[in-house]
């Protein structure tokens, strides 16, 4: 398995999967070849920007169609920087001829962006009118993340699932690059999104195969921060009974508000958050969002309030000197709360609305 921490963007990965499922991958094997082609496209998600800063002997290696026929030649071009270079294996004729590049300097200006390496002025012109911005005349956008997770989605759609090849791994490789570079890693990178996926990950959500961090007391960083900020969504409270700041220093609150969480879930009340008990915070976590997330629109103003003042606020008659949730009965309220958000959308559209069918759509669906 990999390691998010040092090898993969998490960030990076989590704003692709993102943008795949805005745009309706519904299917669960498409969605894992898509992270898993731009993953190994993307060197883990790390590289938004062609490298071409090649040794002479490697130019003419991998280059040698493209202008580039003696090592003394790759060693002039190499001398002019990345610049000479671009211009050499993306300009001249090939350039004209495959990349769509007409002018000088084009080679260079038009190299590989994004996830998946938007190269050439034609396909950043085509791209740019798809997605309705402007990459011929600020090309460098390509290469921010949410622009080239939207790239990303759209190169698939008009490589790959207007073939038919979206649940392919071999042929939607082909597609992508045109050979069958690193197919072995392609395939192992889909197997693990596929994992992933069944194991219910969304973006935001902790990696389930990444290597879990036992938190404690004294621990700082990202992950702290994450677990304080599902804390306080949950209603945890620290011990003057305000909200539990997100500061990513696991300090005495966070401690006091874990134990309160571990009681709760009916997990050993220690205050250190090993697998057992990150499982159990996200899984809650994720419910309270879900909950949310069902509330209608129109849905009256009381119902909504009745249905979203967090427990820990609600019960503070009930709840100790120290603020901390009426931990007996928070998750049986989760799934009361639940109850009334679909009473009160079947109250609000019974009357008027007729439920529909449900719909299966999917990326190709649109084309």
């Amino acid at each position: 398995m990999r390691d998010w921490g040092e090898e993969m963007s998490k960030e990076n990965a989590d704003l692709v999967l993102k943008a795949a499922m805005d745009s309706g991958i519904t299917s669960r094997k498409e969605l894992a070849n898509f992270m898993g082609q731009v993953q190994v496209e993307s060197g883990n998600f790390q590289h938004l920007e062609e490298n071409l800063h090649y040794s002479p002997e490697r130019l003419l290696e991998v280059f040698p169609n493209r202008g580039v026929k003696t090592l003394d030649q790759a060693r002039s071009i190499v001398a002019g920087g990345p610049e000479s270079i671009g211009n050499t294996v993306y300009g001249g004729e090939w350039g004209q001829l495959k990349g769509g590049n007409p002018e000088p300097g084009d080679g260079y200006k038009y190299r590989g962006r994004g996830f998946i390496q938007l190269t050439g002025h034609e396909n950043y012109r085509e791209t740019g009118q798809r997605l309705n911005m402007d990459l011929v005349n600020h090309p460098d956008d390509a290469a921010k993340p949410e622009i080239a997770a939207r790239v990303a989605v759209d190169f698939w759609r008009t490589r790959v699932v207007s073939k038919g090849q979206q649940e392919d791994i071999t042929r939607a490789t082909y597609g992508i690059n045109g050979g069958y570079n690193g197919l072995s890693e392609r395939i192992k990178a889909v197997h693990e999104w596929e994992t992933r996926l069944e194991m219910g990950y969304k973006p935001g959500m902790a990696d389930p195969l990444a290597p879990t961090p036992t938190l404690r007391q004294g621990s700082h960083g990202s992950q702290v921060s994450q677990v304080q900020n599902e804390l306080r969504d949950l209603g945890y409270r620290d011990k003057d009974s305000r909200p539990l700041a997100v500061t990513g220093k696991f300090d005495s609150s966070t401690k006091q508000a874990v134990e309160t969480f571990q009681t709760a879930s009916g997990l050993k009340a220690d205050g250190v958050i090993g697998l057992a008990t990150r499982h159990k915070l996200d899984e809650a976590h994720q419910a309270i969002q879900n909950t949310k997330a069902a509330t209608p629109d129109n849905a009256s103003t009381e119902a909504k309030k009745r249905t979203f003042v967090p427990e820990a606020k609600a019960s503070q008659a009930s709840a100790s000197s120290n603020g901390k949730p009426d931990e007996d009965s928070y998750f049986r309220n989760l799934v009361r709360r639940e109850q009334e958000i679909r009473q009160t959308t079947m109250q609000s559209q019974g009357a008027t609305q007729t439920p529909e069918k449900t719909r299966t759509t999917g990326l190709h669906a649109g084309l």
